[in-house]
Order: structure tokens, then C-alpha cells, then sequence
């Protein structure tokens, strides 16, 4: 798993942990969701994230995505925020 990545998940799985109150216990669960959801990100909204053969260019077409899906929130509406609801 390149560093990248598994920043990306890393911080997700943090957002799951605080979202849920901070549980004890439960970072493995938090660390599998925020996965499936990098995979999944992956898979719909990068069709061609599995075509490639550099790991550099998958990030970048990473960082696109998750750009695009940042400027379709609503007005005052930060990511985090958007979590939660």
C-alpha cells in the first residue's frame, strides 16, 4: 500500500472513530470501513484506476476525484460535515 493511500485511510478511519464517539476497541473496524470505502472510491469513481500501471498516476486521478467531489458540496458545507449527515 503506497503512503498516500493509507494516509487517506488512516484519516478516514480517525473521522469513523470520532464520528462514533471514540469507542474503545473499535480501530480495526474503523480501519476495514475507511478500506472498503478508498476501494470502493476507487473502483466508481476512477473506472480507470485499475488500468494503471503507475501508483503515482492512480493517486493523482485520486486527488482529481476527491477535488471534484470537494467543489460539489453545498455552500458552508465543509467535507467532515458532510460526513456526519
Amino acid at each position: 500500500m503506497n503512503d498516500e493511500r493509507q494516509e487517506w485511510i488512516s484519516k478516514r478511519a480517525y473521522g469513523l472513530w470520532e464520528a462514533e464517539g471514540r469507542p474503545q476497541g473499535k480501530d480495526g473496524d474503523h480501519w476495514e470501513q475507511a478500506a472498503r470505502e478508498r476501494a470502493d472510491l476507487e473502483k466508481v469513481a476512477l473506472p480507470e484506476h485499475a488500468a494503471r500501471l503507475n501508483s503515482h498516476e492512480a493517486d493523482d486521478a485520486t486527488r482529481a476525484a476527491v477535488d471534484l467531489t470537494r467543489q460539489s458540496l453545498p455552500e458552508g458545507r465543509d467535507e467532515e460535515s458532510s460526513l456526519r449527515h
